[in-house]
């Protein structure tokens, strides 16, 4: 039986992880010595802590790193994390991790850590806290009950902590207080912890306008819009008129006995638009005719008598009554020559060409009696120009009244369209305004304003509803779209300020 002697060699598999190991060991160190250098060139403490929140936990393979910071009231806060110094202090996890902190410093209160403490692990396996430095603070008061303000370091981890890696978070949070202890010591150092707060401060000034800057960009985008420009128009109502018209009223009170006109025909001067009959006329003809007949014969007959020389007339007597009928016939014709106007007013004619306006002419008088001043028709002429009568509301009159005395070399311009053609827009001018308020229909104040000559379609008619808007100048925008509101709240600051 032979023996032979056996070598016994490490597996493959082990070598390779221990090379593995102390692989990832060296790249730990170097990334550790890397984090050095930085916190060494740092000028500020707030350069040392937000390096420290942002790099240290790679090297320490920790998940969150958070540098703390105890005020002069005993109060925690965090000054550093891994978004720098934009820290949300109300923050249900921040919150909860400087309790952890304040809970970890309260087993010694009335001391402080030393400048190289060891690690001090929290309860939770996971979690580590770092004392870094403790600055007391210069006072000139002769006793001073000012705490001195402690900076700590918490290292949050996935797994729990192992010795190696404790002993590496202790190595750099030493090395972190001598860096802020010769920041201190130097020439420039000497406030470093009175101005603590001040940088803080400064530092925090800028987060503010970054945590609200879409809410400061969107307040000025509205503001801006809300100060734009905009035309201020005025609405208005009315309706479409010719300039000039030939209104026929009723000359006497009678009955309609011809009316050979309809809505719309077209006329020439002279034609017939309307004949009258007056029962009250035809009477006062007649009587008036037979007073004139009786005068007459009886004048005739004393200037036969008298002619012929009868001895039973009174010469004087005779010639008296002759010279009063003669007044009397006289006056008799002259009220003929009257009457006889009047009853040739019973008959109206066209006194230009244009076109009759009027609905329902047969319906509405033909063989109906009429009152003296009733109106009957309209000849519109042909050549006319049409305007608007617009009325707008006392509330909104002033808009109007400063843009038309403001800018009497500009003319005030009026948008418009007709209610039976709302598609098409036209423009025009305002041209006068009314002096007075009129009481409408409606019982409203409305003022009148008549505008420029206006363009006519072909299928419009007089007194054809317009709804128009006037041009006031421009505003800002906010005010155009709560004019009423403003006008509203401004006539009660009036009333107020009068009462």
């Amino acid at each position: 039986m032979n023996h032979s002697t056996h070598n016994i060699h490490p597996a493959p598999e082990l070598l390779l992880a221990e090379n593995q190991r102390l692989r990832a060991d060296l790249e730990l160190l170097h990334s550790l010595q890397l984090l050095q250098q930085s916190l060494t060139q740092a000028n500020t403490p707030a350069q040392i802590h937000e390096t420290l929140a942002q790099d240290a936990p790679g090297p320490l393979q920790a998940q969150l790193a958070l540098v703390c910071q105890q005020s002069d009231s005993g109060h925690w806060t965090a000054v550093a994390g891994p978004a720098g110094t934009d820290i949300n202090q109300r923050a249900d996890a921040v919150r909860k991790i400087l309790h952890r902190v304040a809970q970890h410093f309260q087993t010694t209160p009335n001391t402080h850590p030393a400048p190289h403490p060891a690690a001090t692990p929290s309860p939770p396996p996971d979690t580590l806290i770092l004392p870094l430095q403790t600055a007391t603070p210069q006072t000139t008061a002769p006793q001073s009950t000012a705490r001195p303000t402690t900076t700590a370091l918490y290292l949050e981890s996935a797994t729990p902590w192992t010795p190696r890696r404790s002993e590496l978070a202790s190595t750099l949070a030493r090395h972190t207080t001598h860096c802020l202890q010769a920041l201190a010591a130097s020439p420039a150092g000497t406030t470093t912890t009175t101005t603590t707060s001040a940088n803080s401060s400064d530092r925090q000034s800028p987060s503010f306008i970054t945590r609200h800057k879409r809410r400061l960009q969107l307040a000025a985008a509205l503001l801006t819009i809300a100060l734009l420009p905009l035309q201020l128009k005025i609405p208005a109502a009315g309706i479409l008129e010719p300039v000039q018209r030939q209104r026929l009223y009723a000359p006497e009170s009678g009955i309609v006995t011809e009316l050979p006109v309809t809505d719309g025909q077209a006329v020439q001067p002279g034609d017939i638009l309307v004949r009258l009959r007056s029962d009250d006329l035809e009477l006062q003809q007649a009587e008036l005719l037979g007073a004139l007949a009786e005068s007459q014969a009886r004048l005739s007959a004393l200037e036969t008598a008298a002619a012929r020389g009868s001895a039973t007339l009174n010469a004087l007597s005779v010639e008296s009554e002759q010279a009063e009928l003669r007044a009397r016939i006289l006056s008799l014709e002259q009220q003929r020559t009257v009457l006889l106007r009047r009853i040739d007013s019973l008959v109206l004619r066209a006194t230009t060409a244009g076109t009759v306006i009027g609905r329902d002419l047969q319906q509405r008088f033909i063989g109906r009696p009429l009152q003296r001043g009733q109106l009957l028709l309209d000849v519109v002429p042909a050549e006319t120009s049409w305007h608007l009568q617009l009325e707008i509301a006392e509330t909104d009159l002033r808009h109007v009244l400063r843009a038309f005395q403001n800018t009497p070399e500009t003319p005030v311009s009026v948008s418009y369209f007709t209610e039976t053609r709302p598609e098409q827009e036209h423009t025009t001018q305002l041209a006068t305004i009314a002096s007075a308020a009129e009481l409408n229909s409606r019982g409203e104040w409305k003022t009148r304003v008549i505008t420029s000559s206006v363009p006519l379609n072909t299928s419009e008619r007089p007194g054809v509803g317009v709804q128009a808007s006037v041009a006031c100048g421009r505003r800002p925008l906010l005010y155009v779209l709560l004019r009423r509101a403003f006008d509203a709240a401004r006539r009660t600051i009036l009333l107020q300020g009068v009462y």
